[in-house]
Protein backbone atom coordinates (compact mmCIF):
# COMPACT_ATOMS: atom_id res chain seq x y z
CA UNK A 1 0.00 0.00 0.00
CA UNK A 2 2.94 2.45 0.65
CA UNK A 3 4.64 1.59 -2.32
CA UNK A 4 1.09 2.24 -4.19
CA UNK A 5 0.88 5.51 -2.75
CA UNK A 6 4.59 6.37 -3.50
CA UNK A 7 4.47 5.79 -7.23
CA UNK A 8 1.00 8.30 -7.38
CA UNK A 9 3.05 10.91 -5.63
CA UNK A 10 5.90 10.29 -8.10
CA UNK A 11 3.53 10.52 -11.21
CA UNK A 12 1.87 13.46 -10.07
CA UNK A 13 5.08 15.65 -9.65
CA UNK A 14 6.37 14.21 -13.32
CA UNK A 15 3.07 15.52 -15.00
CA UNK A 16 3.63 18.89 -13.07
CA UNK A 17 7.15 18.96 -14.21
CA UNK A 18 6.07 18.47 -17.50
CA UNK A 19 3.66 21.10 -17.57
CA UNK A 20 6.07 23.89 -16.66
CA UNK A 21 8.79 22.63 -19.62
CA UNK A 22 6.14 23.20 -22.15
CA UNK A 23 5.38 27.07 -22.11
CA UNK A 24 9.55 27.70 -21.59
CA UNK A 25 10.16 25.77 -25.06
CA UNK A 26 7.07 28.13 -26.70
CA UNK A 27 8.80 31.19 -24.97
CA UNK A 28 11.97 30.36 -26.59
CA UNK A 29 10.81 29.89 -30.31
CA UNK A 30 8.83 33.33 -29.81
CA UNK A 31 9.39 35.17 -33.36
CA UNK A 32 11.56 38.49 -32.99
CA UNK A 33 10.08 41.54 -35.49
CA UNK A 34 12.57 43.24 -37.57
CA UNK A 35 12.98 45.17 -40.59
CA UNK A 36 14.10 44.38 -43.72
CA UNK A 37 15.59 45.22 -46.58
CA UNK A 38 14.99 43.38 -50.28
CA UNK A 39 18.95 43.64 -51.77
CA UNK A 40 18.90 44.82 -54.98
CA UNK A 41 22.02 45.62 -57.82
CA UNK A 42 22.27 49.25 -59.04
CA UNK A 43 24.63 51.97 -60.35
CA UNK A 44 26.18 54.50 -58.18
CA UNK A 45 28.42 57.59 -59.42
CA UNK A 46 32.27 56.56 -57.83
CA UNK A 47 32.79 60.05 -55.83
CA UNK A 48 34.08 61.79 -52.62
CA UNK A 49 32.57 64.26 -51.22
CA UNK A 50 34.62 66.96 -48.90
CA UNK A 51 34.09 69.70 -46.96
CA UNK A 52 35.15 73.29 -48.20
CA UNK A 53 35.16 76.84 -47.83
CA UNK A 54 33.95 79.89 -50.25
CA UNK A 55 36.55 82.86 -50.33
CA UNK A 56 37.28 85.72 -52.75
CA UNK A 57 38.73 85.02 -55.65
CA UNK A 58 41.27 87.62 -54.81
CA UNK A 59 41.98 90.17 -52.02
CA UNK A 60 44.20 93.15 -52.76
CA UNK A 61 46.12 95.64 -50.63
CA UNK A 62 45.61 98.91 -52.71
CA UNK A 63 48.39 102.11 -51.73
CA UNK A 64 49.71 105.31 -53.07
CA UNK A 65 53.08 104.97 -54.83
CA UNK A 66 54.44 108.18 -52.80
CA UNK A 67 53.83 109.45 -49.46
CA UNK A 68 51.38 112.41 -48.52
CA UNK A 69 48.22 113.79 -46.46
CA UNK A 70 45.21 111.70 -47.72
CA UNK A 71 42.85 114.82 -49.00
CA UNK A 72 39.85 112.71 -49.56
CA UNK A 73 38.59 108.71 -48.63
CA UNK A 74 35.43 108.02 -51.47
CA UNK A 75 34.83 105.01 -49.93
CA UNK A 76 33.88 102.98 -47.22
CA UNK A 77 33.62 99.72 -45.76
CA UNK A 78 30.92 96.98 -47.89
CA UNK A 79 31.05 99.27 -50.68
CA UNK A 80 30.69 97.97 -54.67
CA UNK A 81 33.17 99.62 -56.88
CA UNK A 82 34.27 98.77 -60.51
CA UNK A 83 37.57 98.90 -62.43
CA UNK A 84 39.14 102.67 -62.41
CA UNK A 85 36.67 104.24 -59.58
CA UNK A 86 38.57 106.49 -57.91
CA UNK A 87 38.97 105.16 -54.24
CA UNK A 88 41.36 108.15 -52.44
CA UNK A 89 43.53 110.70 -53.10
CA UNK A 90 46.20 112.83 -51.73
CA UNK A 91 46.98 116.72 -51.20
CA UNK A 92 48.40 117.77 -54.87
CA UNK A 93 49.68 121.02 -53.60
CA UNK A 94 53.24 120.18 -53.53
CA UNK A 95 53.30 117.42 -55.65
CA UNK A 96 51.62 119.80 -58.44
CA UNK A 97 54.46 122.19 -57.33
CA UNK A 98 57.71 119.30 -57.60
CA UNK A 99 55.93 118.36 -61.27
CA UNK A 100 55.72 122.05 -62.15
CA UNK A 101 59.49 123.17 -61.11
CA UNK A 102 60.64 119.50 -62.81
CA UNK A 103 58.77 120.80 -65.96
CA UNK A 104 60.63 124.23 -66.09
CA UNK A 105 64.20 122.92 -65.12
CA UNK A 106 63.20 120.93 -68.51
CA UNK A 107 62.41 123.65 -70.61
CA UNK A 108 65.49 125.49 -68.96
CA UNK A 109 67.98 122.34 -70.07
CA UNK A 110 66.28 122.32 -73.18
CA UNK A 111 66.97 125.81 -74.12
CA UNK A 112 70.32 125.58 -73.21
CA UNK A 113 71.03 122.79 -75.07
CA UNK A 114 69.08 124.32 -78.20
CA UNK A 115 71.22 127.31 -77.35
CA UNK A 116 74.82 125.70 -76.92
CA UNK A 117 74.10 124.22 -80.55
CA UNK A 118 73.20 127.97 -81.87
CA UNK A 119 75.43 130.04 -80.13
CA UNK A 120 74.02 133.01 -77.21
CA UNK A 121 72.33 136.03 -77.93
CA UNK A 122 71.32 138.86 -75.70
CA UNK A 123 68.09 137.28 -75.34
CA UNK A 124 69.79 134.01 -74.39
CA UNK A 125 72.41 135.51 -71.65
CA UNK A 126 69.67 137.46 -70.05
CA UNK A 127 67.08 134.52 -70.14
CA UNK A 128 69.85 132.41 -68.40
CA UNK A 129 70.19 134.74 -65.45
CA UNK A 130 66.71 134.76 -64.87
CA UNK A 131 66.77 131.06 -65.03
CA UNK A 132 69.47 131.22 -61.92
CA UNK A 133 67.33 133.50 -60.24
CA UNK A 134 64.26 131.17 -60.60
CA UNK A 135 66.64 128.42 -59.31
CA UNK A 136 67.85 130.29 -56.24
CA UNK A 137 64.11 130.99 -55.20
CA UNK A 138 63.37 127.28 -55.74
CA UNK A 139 66.19 126.42 -54.03
CA UNK A 140 65.56 128.47 -50.84
CA UNK A 141 62.01 127.34 -50.76
CA UNK A 142 62.99 124.01 -50.45
CA UNK A 143 65.80 124.83 -48.23
CA UNK A 144 63.17 126.28 -45.80
CA UNK A 145 60.52 123.68 -46.11
CA UNK A 146 63.56 121.36 -45.17
CA UNK A 147 64.30 123.06 -42.01
CA UNK A 148 60.60 123.00 -41.07
CA UNK A 149 59.96 119.74 -41.56
CA UNK A 150 63.25 118.99 -40.30
CA UNK A 151 62.05 120.49 -37.24
CA UNK A 152 58.80 118.85 -36.81
CA UNK A 153 61.10 115.30 -37.49
CA UNK A 154 63.05 116.44 -34.01
CA UNK A 155 59.91 117.18 -32.04
CA UNK A 156 58.34 113.55 -32.91
CA UNK A 157 55.49 114.61 -35.29
CA UNK A 158 56.62 114.14 -38.78
CA UNK A 159 57.53 110.53 -39.44
CA UNK A 160 61.38 109.47 -41.23
CA UNK A 161 59.91 109.26 -44.63
CA UNK A 162 58.69 112.15 -44.90
CA UNK A 163 62.07 113.91 -43.59
CA UNK A 164 64.03 112.39 -46.01
CA UNK A 165 61.63 113.41 -48.59
CA UNK A 166 61.96 117.08 -48.11
CA UNK A 167 66.04 116.47 -47.29
CA UNK A 168 65.95 114.76 -51.21
CA UNK A 169 64.15 117.87 -52.37
CA UNK A 170 66.50 120.29 -51.07
CA UNK A 171 69.50 118.60 -52.18
CA UNK A 172 67.82 118.30 -55.73
CA UNK A 173 66.95 121.87 -55.20
CA UNK A 174 70.24 122.96 -54.83
CA UNK A 175 71.86 120.69 -57.73
CA UNK A 176 69.41 122.15 -59.83
CA UNK A 177 70.26 125.88 -58.77
CA UNK A 178 74.43 124.84 -59.20
CA UNK A 179 73.43 123.72 -62.86
CA UNK A 180 71.48 126.88 -63.87
CA UNK A 181 74.63 128.46 -62.82
CA UNK A 182 76.59 126.53 -64.80
CA UNK A 183 74.42 127.07 -67.77
CA UNK A 184 74.87 130.80 -67.50
CA UNK A 185 78.70 130.37 -67.02
CA UNK A 186 78.50 128.21 -70.42
CA UNK A 187 76.02 130.54 -71.92
CA UNK A 188 78.46 133.76 -71.59
CA UNK A 189 81.78 132.15 -72.71
CA UNK A 190 79.97 129.35 -75.28
CA UNK A 191 79.69 125.98 -75.70
CA UNK A 192 82.69 123.67 -76.42
CA UNK A 193 81.72 120.14 -77.96
CA UNK A 194 82.13 118.41 -74.91
CA UNK A 195 80.07 121.21 -73.44
CA UNK A 196 77.09 120.40 -75.73
CA UNK A 197 77.78 116.49 -74.60
CA UNK A 198 77.31 116.94 -70.94
CA UNK A 199 73.95 118.90 -72.09
CA UNK A 200 72.33 116.31 -73.42
CA UNK A 201 72.71 114.09 -71.04
CA UNK A 202 71.46 117.00 -68.58
CA UNK A 203 68.54 117.48 -70.80
CA UNK A 204 68.15 113.58 -70.56
CA UNK A 205 68.27 113.76 -66.52
CA UNK A 206 65.97 116.44 -66.64
CA UNK A 207 63.29 114.87 -68.78
CA UNK A 208 63.69 111.68 -66.33
CA UNK A 209 63.24 113.64 -63.50
CA UNK A 210 60.21 115.41 -64.74
CA UNK A 211 58.38 112.09 -66.21
CA UNK A 212 59.29 110.67 -62.37
CA UNK A 213 57.03 113.68 -60.59
CA UNK A 214 54.16 113.82 -63.26
CA UNK A 215 54.16 110.04 -62.29
CA UNK A 216 54.23 111.02 -58.82
CA UNK A 217 50.91 113.58 -59.12
CA UNK A 218 49.55 111.15 -61.50
CA UNK A 219 49.55 108.36 -58.65
CA UNK A 220 48.07 111.20 -55.99
CA UNK A 221 44.57 109.19 -57.22
CA UNK A 222 44.39 105.73 -55.67
CA UNK A 223 41.95 103.69 -58.37
CA UNK A 224 40.57 101.13 -58.20
CA UNK A 225 41.91 97.86 -60.62
CA UNK A 226 39.19 95.31 -60.65
CA UNK A 227 35.43 95.25 -60.25
CA UNK A 228 34.56 94.25 -56.35
CA UNK A 229 33.74 95.10 -52.35
CA UNK A 230 35.49 96.98 -50.26
CA UNK A 231 36.97 94.70 -47.49
CA UNK A 232 38.26 97.57 -45.35
CA UNK A 233 39.55 101.50 -45.24
CA UNK A 234 42.70 101.77 -43.04
CA UNK A 235 43.23 104.94 -43.46
CA UNK A 236 41.03 108.33 -42.64
CA UNK A 237 41.40 111.77 -44.44
CA UNK A 238 44.05 114.14 -42.77
CA UNK A 239 46.24 111.19 -42.27
CA UNK A 240 49.86 111.19 -43.61
CA UNK A 241 50.19 107.98 -44.96
CA UNK A 242 53.54 106.34 -46.58
CA UNK A 243 54.47 105.26 -49.64
CA UNK A 244 53.29 101.48 -50.21
CA UNK A 245 51.24 101.39 -47.09
CA UNK A 246 47.72 100.13 -47.58
CA UNK A 247 45.00 102.42 -47.62
CA UNK A 248 42.23 100.27 -48.80
CA UNK A 249 41.46 96.52 -49.07
CA UNK A 250 39.62 95.29 -51.98
CA UNK A 251 38.51 91.90 -52.81
CA UNK A 252 37.10 90.52 -56.03
CA UNK A 253 33.38 89.49 -56.87
CA UNK A 254 35.08 86.29 -58.14
CA UNK A 255 34.40 83.65 -55.26
CA UNK A 256 36.58 80.31 -55.06
CA UNK A 257 36.05 77.59 -53.03
CA UNK A 258 39.15 76.58 -51.09
CA UNK A 259 38.85 72.25 -50.56
CA UNK A 260 41.71 70.24 -48.70
CA UNK A 261 41.91 66.62 -49.56
CA UNK A 262 44.52 64.00 -48.57
CA UNK A 263 46.97 62.13 -50.40
CA UNK A 264 45.11 58.86 -51.03
CA UNK A 265 42.03 60.95 -52.67
CA UNK A 266 44.49 63.20 -54.49
CA UNK A 267 45.68 60.65 -56.62
CA UNK A 268 42.44 59.95 -58.45
CA UNK A 269 41.98 63.74 -59.20
CA UNK A 270 42.47 65.53 -62.39
CA UNK A 271 42.02 68.95 -64.01
CA UNK A 272 39.12 67.09 -65.75
CA UNK A 273 37.26 65.52 -62.98
CA UNK A 274 33.51 66.49 -62.71
CA UNK A 275 32.82 68.79 -59.93
CA UNK A 276 29.45 68.68 -57.81
CA UNK A 277 28.74 71.94 -55.35
CA UNK A 278 26.17 71.74 -53.28
CA UNK A 279 25.33 74.66 -50.24
CA UNK A 280 22.23 73.79 -48.98
CA UNK A 281 19.40 73.59 -51.07
CA UNK A 282 20.91 74.04 -53.88
CA UNK A 283 23.70 72.23 -56.32
CA UNK A 284 25.60 72.86 -59.73
CA UNK A 285 28.06 71.60 -61.63
CA UNK A 286 31.60 73.16 -61.52
CA UNK A 287 35.23 72.66 -62.15
CA UNK A 288 38.55 72.40 -60.81
CA UNK A 289 40.57 75.92 -61.21
CA UNK A 290 44.28 74.52 -59.71
CA UNK A 291 45.64 71.40 -57.50
CA UNK A 292 48.39 72.40 -55.21
CA UNK A 293 51.02 69.81 -55.86
CA UNK A 294 52.72 70.90 -51.85
CA UNK A 295 50.44 69.96 -48.89
CA UNK A 296 49.65 72.47 -46.25
CA UNK A 297 52.12 72.49 -43.11
CA UNK A 298 49.33 72.34 -40.54
CA UNK A 299 47.26 69.80 -41.62
CA UNK A 300 49.27 67.58 -44.46
CA UNK A 301 46.17 68.15 -46.62
CA UNK A 302 46.71 69.32 -50.68
CA UNK A 303 44.34 72.21 -51.71
CA UNK A 304 41.91 72.54 -54.47
CA UNK A 305 40.72 75.73 -56.11
CA UNK A 306 37.33 75.10 -57.37
CA UNK A 307 34.62 77.54 -58.76
CA UNK A 308 31.74 79.13 -56.75
CA UNK A 309 29.99 78.93 -60.48
CA UNK A 310 26.32 80.77 -60.50
CA UNK A 311 25.58 79.56 -57.26
CA UNK A 312 24.58 82.87 -54.64
CA UNK A 313 27.17 81.76 -51.69
CA UNK A 314 27.96 83.96 -49.00
CA UNK A 315 32.07 84.64 -48.24
CA UNK A 316 33.08 82.31 -45.36
CA UNK A 317 30.09 79.67 -46.18
CA UNK A 318 31.03 75.78 -46.13
CA UNK A 319 29.72 73.77 -49.01
CA UNK A 320 30.16 70.11 -49.76
CA UNK A 321 32.27 69.38 -52.87
CA UNK A 322 32.13 65.92 -54.37
CA UNK A 323 34.71 64.63 -57.24
CA UNK A 324 33.00 62.18 -59.50
CA UNK A 325 35.39 59.40 -60.79
CA UNK A 326 33.45 57.08 -62.63
CA UNK A 327 30.44 54.99 -61.97
CA UNK A 328 30.40 51.42 -59.33
CA UNK A 329 28.01 48.78 -60.08
CA UNK A 330 26.95 46.14 -56.89
CA UNK A 331 24.87 45.80 -54.24
CA UNK A 332 24.58 48.78 -51.55
CA UNK A 333 23.31 48.77 -48.03
CA UNK A 334 23.26 50.55 -45.13
CA UNK A 335 26.22 50.44 -43.54
CA UNK A 336 24.27 49.94 -39.73
CA UNK A 337 23.51 46.82 -40.94
CA UNK A 338 26.87 45.47 -41.19
CA UNK A 339 28.18 43.98 -38.06
CA UNK A 340 31.66 44.04 -37.31
CA UNK A 341 33.38 40.70 -36.02
CA UNK A 342 36.54 38.40 -37.17
CA UNK A 343 34.55 38.91 -40.62
CA UNK A 344 32.07 41.23 -40.97
CA UNK A 345 28.54 40.27 -41.60
CA UNK A 346 24.82 40.67 -42.32
CA UNK A 347 21.22 38.62 -40.98
CA UNK A 348 19.46 37.35 -43.62
CA UNK A 349 16.35 36.70 -43.65
CA UNK A 350 15.86 33.01 -44.72
CA UNK A 351 12.81 30.78 -43.85
CA UNK A 352 11.45 32.56 -41.19
CA UNK A 353 14.98 32.25 -39.47
CA UNK A 354 17.93 34.96 -39.20
CA UNK A 355 20.62 33.38 -41.09
CA UNK A 356 24.30 35.16 -40.66
CA UNK A 357 25.62 35.86 -43.53
CA UNK A 358 29.92 36.97 -44.35
CA UNK A 359 30.32 40.30 -46.49
CA UNK A 360 33.06 41.99 -47.99
CA UNK A 361 32.92 45.84 -47.95
CA UNK A 362 34.25 46.98 -51.29
CA UNK A 363 32.99 51.01 -51.09
CA UNK A 364 31.54 53.64 -49.02
CA UNK A 365 28.78 55.74 -50.46
CA UNK A 366 27.80 58.12 -47.88
CA UNK A 367 26.03 56.07 -45.18
CA UNK A 368 25.54 53.14 -47.46
CA UNK A 369 28.40 50.68 -48.51
CA UNK A 370 28.83 48.24 -51.71
CA UNK A 371 29.54 44.77 -50.43
CA UNK A 372 29.37 41.33 -51.96
CA UNK A 373 29.04 38.44 -50.32
CA UNK A 374 24.68 38.37 -51.03
CA UNK A 375 22.92 38.15 -53.67
CA UNK A 376 19.90 40.36 -55.32
CA UNK A 377 16.29 39.45 -54.29
CA UNK A 378 17.32 38.27 -50.78
CA UNK A 379 16.26 40.49 -47.57
CA UNK A 380 18.38 41.72 -45.04
CA UNK A 381 18.09 42.32 -42.01
CA UNK A 382 18.01 46.42 -40.99
CA UNK A 383 16.63 46.89 -37.43
CA UNK A 384 16.04 44.54 -34.70
CA UNK A 385 18.92 42.30 -34.92
CA UNK A 386 20.81 43.88 -31.28
CA UNK A 387 17.99 40.59 -29.87
CA UNK A 388 18.42 37.89 -32.53
CA UNK A 389 21.16 35.98 -33.25
CA UNK A 390 22.01 33.77 -35.90
CA UNK A 391 19.05 30.71 -36.02
CA UNK A 392 16.27 32.60 -34.37
CA UNK A 393 12.72 32.60 -35.38
CA UNK A 394 11.92 36.60 -36.63
CA UNK A 395 8.56 38.19 -38.27
CA UNK A 396 9.00 40.42 -40.69
CA UNK A 397 7.58 44.29 -39.06
CA UNK A 398 4.63 45.24 -41.59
Amino acid sequence: MKYAAGLLILAILLTVSGCGVIPENRETERAVPVEVLRVVEETRPRKSSFIGTVQPGMTVQLSFKTGGKIDEIRVEKGDRVKKGDVLASLEKTDLAYAESLAKAQLEMVKAQYEKALNGATSEDIEQARLNVVKAEDVYRYALEQYEEVERLYLQGTASKQVYDQAKLERDIRRSDLKLAREMEAQVLKGARHEEIKALEAQLESAQTEYDYRRSMLDNAVLRSGMDGVVVEVLAEKGEITAAGYPVVVLRSDEKIIYVGVPEKELKKITQETNVIVEYEEMQAESEIIRISEIPDSLTGLYKIDVKAGELNIPIGASVTVTFLYGEDKGIFIPITAVHRGIEDYVYIVSDGRADRRPVKIEGLDNFDVRVTGIREGEYIITSGTGRISAGNAVTVKE
